[in-house]
């Protein structure tokens, strides 16, 4: 079985404690995640080791339900995520304190099974598509951290005078 590897990393200006507790708390997921919906736990543990998560992910017009389990969880620190449902898949998610930023990185692995064209379909269409989902939802991440700390503020059309 050969995985195809995508990691990207974005740094947001807000403390490790601030980004860890709303990038893991699951409720919080279809807000900044693109392509993936209807999340929901399902076993008792809902944050932590053992963690179940069903969920859709859509790509090119195509849903997919899948379902991840939570292994080697360190508060503030990460987490790896092993599918148990749907496309062979594990993540990997980073936090690290650099300064007065956090830095997140994000890791997938997954095995696209198509037999004889599955290596083709996927360098043409599925990593080209992930790059790019896991690239908006790491901004997405970001942007709501700048909005909180009021560095993106609305337009001022917005305030009453």
């Amino acid at each position: 079985m050969v995985m195809t590897n995508i990691e990207a990393s974005v740094d947001i200006a807000a403390p490790i404690e601030e980004v860890f507790a709303f990038a893991s708390d699951w409720k919080h997921w279809e807000d900044w995640w693109e392509g993936v919906s209807d999340f929901r736990p399902t076993t008792q543990v809902t944050q932590g080791n053992g963690a179940r998560y069903a969920y859709k992910a859509r790509m090119m017009g195509v849903s997919a339900s899948v379902e991840t389990e939570i292994h080697e969880f360190v508060p503030n620190r990460g987490w790896k995520g092993v599918s148990t449902k749907g496309i062979p898949h594990r993540t990997h998610w980073i936090f690290e304190q650099v300064g007065d930023c956090t830095k997140f990185t994000y890791a997938l692995e997954y095995d696209l099974r198509v037999p004889l064209l599955g290596s083709m379909l996927d360098s043409l269409f599925m990593k080209p598509q992930w790059n790019r989902i896991i690239r908006e939802s790491l901004d997405n991440l970001k942007q709501h951290f700048l909005t909180q700390a009021g560095l993106n503020p609305k337009p001022a059309s917005d305030e009453s005078g």
